[in-house]
């Protein structure tokens, strides 16, 4: 992300990507004891991959190592449930390399000699993952530099300053992930390279783009007859179902829950007894002497003076403040969620937005702020001795959002960027050349324009959310823990849901490694609940807790992968049975109809439905226009006799009824060598996926980390 957009966003913390599997580690031998309770029972199985187990405990072992690694090299002390979660995906990937892909790369007779691997790491074609390690990058102009690579093999590897070889282990198993990562891509290159196109199947490709067809086409929509008028039996369905059943297989196992939200909110005792404590503050806050301690004590947020214009406070206080007193304080009001009080402090005459550019010197690859402030004061000593500063900027600065146009920012408003960044350009002149300090670094600002100074207030915010109380947050628990009691099967879960005036809320097609379960943050644990193998169909949950809602759900499908049996999909073909009755007796409709019919014209005013004007389309197509997606109707097209009325052709919107008028060949190349490239670059794009899918779909790969994370 770009330095710019972080101050606009001011995030607080840049999130790095893990390179590799991360340099310079420190791996203690008992870091690992601290996930042993994850798997303290006896089914400790992650997964099984091409028949081979994946055990808990050495699944463990490999991601504490990760997350070891990637708090040593970002300086961080712990890691959020986000993060861990791409390091498990990242762990079970590596798994995944090791039981199906390193097997077919080795049948391949593939391999990734010493050389090959001194030229990705310091010879003419450098690794970009080598080159995006900022220990191999100028400090200045963030370069790489292979002097530094050679300078870090050389000396940092060495016995004397590695005597424990942690740097060497960790940097042997950056090297093998490069090999790993070359070696697939030697595989896939190896695959693409077998694609061969026939000068006929070039010739079919070319036809099915260029040649064109005139059609018209009547059409009955399924949608004109409601669904609710088509009774199908379960000897339909079930006919359906065995003529289609491939056409239901899933790839993952599901689930499907419904459930039940309790809210907590905040009654009506809880805002009374808030406005009363923040109305005991009001008279506090105006005697206050020390705003920035009183607030810091008693508001939900910190101390923070805001410079605003007339119009952009709250209307209920916006003309009492602009016409008060300063040391008055007005409220309380409600506003995001708080009930607010505001303190006048003053007022100020301030541009509404501020036109500068900068010099960004940053700290985050380990320059200390004293040294960024000196680089950037000599910037500054050197501007104005005439040197350009759009010029410096270009060479010198650190934001890449704004390097290329000579550090310009453009037009912002007050509080858009971070606080000292901020104050440094409203409270300045145009011209002004300003050295601030920020969490990114030093930054050599140019003030080059600001908006007419209007008057604004200065206030200050006192607010505390409006939130249920404990007694609150008890009542609703024990209303849901009453449903939840009572609710001991389905049919009771149901019935009580509606009789307390409670929404189902169903969620399909649950995945067992979703985080999440619709809008439910930190929702895991419900996921985890429906995939427990004890857990029987219909059973009813006890109570979650997700951040202020209480829920109970009911575990109203489970669906393996496969094909799954009649019962388990027969609400999904029961729409599908309906639309191919409708087919049946739309077809017979045309049918009938087109006895003693000549035209299409004619078919139109008999069956009482609009024939188009008539379209061009070619086989390659995949819609009609003004139909959508009908390919079975296109595929009967380009098989017709000209001039002729069709039989009816069932599709995907309804019945159809065409004539087609011309079909035109397109200009066939003189010769097919340019046809059968593009044809074998698109095949040859879709090799790495389709390789990847197979060879996954032939290791019958049972993933249960679910279970676990």
């Amino acid at each position: 992300m770009a330095v710019l957009e972080s101050i606009r966003s001011k995030a607080g913390t840049i999130v790095v990507v893990v390179i590799g599997l991360a340099l310079f580690s420190f791996v203690m031998q008992d870091l690992f004891s601290s996930g042993n309770s994850l798997f303290s029972s006896r089914d400790t199985e992650i997964g099984e991959i091409n028949g081979h187990t994946i055990q808990g405990e050495e699944f463990q072992r490999r991601l504490s190592i990760a997350e070891e690694n990637l708090k040593a090299n970002q300086g961080i002390s712990g890691i959020d449930d986000n993060t861990r979660q791409q390091l498990v995906n990242q762990i079970w990937n590596e798994y995944l390399d090791e039981y199906l892909f390193d097997e077919q790369i080795s049948n391949a007779g593939i391999a990734v000699s010493d050389d090959e691997l001194f030229d990705m790491i310091q010879g003419e074609n450098i690794n970009p993952q080598v080159t995006q390690i900022p220990l191999f990058q100028d400090s200045i102009t963030k370069q790489f530099d292979r002097n530094k690579v050679l300078k870090f093999l050389k000396t940092q590897l060495s016995e004397e300053n590695d005597p424990e070889g942690k740097y060497r282990d960790s940097w042997a198993e950056f090297e093998k992930s490069l090999s790993k990562q070359r070696l697939k891509a030697k595989y896939n290159n190896l695959l693409r390279k077998a694609v061969y196109v026939t000068t006929a199947q070039a010739k079919y490709d070319f036809a099915s783009k260029n040649t064109a067809a005139s059609i018209r086409v009547i059409a009955k929509k399924f949608d004109a007859v409601p669904d609710s008028t088509i009774t199908v039996t379960d000897e339909e369905m079930k006919k359906y179902y065995d003529a289609h059943s491939f056409e239901f297989e899933q790839k993952d196992e599901t689930r499907k829950l419904e459930y039940v939200v309790f809210q907590v909110n905040p009654s009506p005792e809880d805002r009374t007894e808030l406005f009363k404590s923040i109305e005991q503050l009001k008279a506090e806050f105006q005697a206050s002497t020390n705003d920035t301690t009183f607030v810091n004590a008693n508001s939900t947020e910190g101390f923070k003076v805001e410079t605003v214009k007339r119009g952009k406070l709250s209307p209920q206080i916006d003309s009492s403040v602009f016409n008060g007193t300063p040391g008055s304080v007005y409220g309380p009001f409600t506003d995001n969620g708080e009930l607010r009080l505001v303190k006048l402090r003053g007022f100020k005459a301030a541009s509404d937005s501020v036109k500068a550019r900068h010099i960004l010197i940053s700290t985050q690859s380990g320059m200390s702020p004293a040294a960024a402030v000196a680089k950037a004061d000599s910037m500054k000593a050197a501007i104005k001795a005439g040197a350009d500063f759009a010029t410096l900027a270009m060479g010198f600065s650190e934001d890449p959002g704004s390097k290329a146009t000579g550090g310009d920012l453009g037009w912002f408003t007050e509080g858009m960027m971070v606080p000292e960044f901020n104050d440094a350009c409203f409270n300045g002149n145009v011209g002004d050349l300003v050295t601030v300090t920020t969490q990114f670094g030093a930054h050599l600002i140019n003030i080059t324009d600001k908006t007419r100074s209007t008057n604004k207030a200065q206030v200050v915010y006192l607010g505390k959310k409006i939130e249920p109380s404990t007694r609150t947050v008890d009542e609703y628990y024990a209303k849901a823990n009453d449903f939840a009691v009572s609710a001991q099967d389905y049919d009771t879960f149901k019935k009580q849901s509606e009789e307390k005036g409670l929404f189902i809320v169903s969620y399909d097609k649950l995945l067992p490694n979703d985080r999440q379960v619709n809008d439910l943050t930190n929702s895991r644990e419900m996921v985890q609940w429906a995939y427990n193998p004890e857990r029987e169909l219909k059973e009813v949950s006890k109570v979650f807790d997700f951040d202020g809602k209480y829920v109970v759900a009911a575990l109203t499908g489970i669906k393996d992968k496969g094909i799954p049996t009649f019962d388990q999909v027969k609400e999904n073909v029961k729409p599908l049975a309906i639309r191919e009755k409708k087919g049946e007796m739309f077809s017979k409709q045309f049918t009938d109809a087109m006895a003693g019919v000549a035209s299409i014209d004619q078919l139109s005013a008999k069956m009482s439905l609009p024939a188009d004007s008539g379209s061009t389309i070619t086989f390659s197509s995949y819609a009609i226009p003004n139909y959508g997606y009908e390919p079975k109707v296109i595929g009967r097209a380009f098989a017709s006799p000209l001039n002729k009325l069709s039989k009816p052709v069932v599709g995907s919107g309804g019945v159809f009824v065409f004539v087609v008028s011309s079909v035109t060949p397109g200009v066939a190349p003189t010769e097919w060598k340019d046809t059968k490239n593009q044809v074998a670059q698109s095949m040859a794009g879709r090799v790495d996926n389709g390789v990847y899918t197979a060879i996954l779909k032939k290791g019958n790969v049972e993933d249960k980390r679910y279970r676990f994370f």
